[in-house]
């Protein structure tokens, strides 16, 4: 009887979930400039720099500087363009709302 109930054992055997290690990947770019001027730092504190790394630390400084202004004028041109279209969508509606809205299928027509 032992053995029978052996060999049925595999048919009440609860399944577990199968586990596995994983580490997800996180790419930090504000953490690495930090760490890479931080190392480009303590290089000028302990011994200097060579003019080779002088030029390296001023291109990327030159480098990040521009990419903030482009995207600062980026942000700066979007926020222009939602405004004008918020003050056009007004004066339509103040249009609409001080001639009555019989007007509106005409307009439309018009448009299209």
């Amino acid at each position: 009887m032992c053995i029978i109930v052996m060999q049925l054992k595999f048919l009440s055997k609860v399944t577990q979930p199968k586990q596995f290690q994983f580490t997800p990947r996180f790419y930090d770019e504000r953490k690495e400039r930090l760490e890479l001027k931080r190392a480009q730092f303590d290089a000028l504190k302990q011994k200097g720099m060579s003019p080779d790394e002088r030029k390296e630390v001023l291109r990327h400084a030159m480098q990040e500087s521009w990419s903030r202004t482009q995207n600062s004028a980026h942000i700066r041109k979007s926020y222009n363009i939602r405004i004008l279209l918020l003050i056009l969508f007004l004066l339509g509606l103040g249009y609409f709302i001080f001639n009555g809205l019989d007007d509106v299928d005409t307009v439309v027509r018009k448009l299209v």
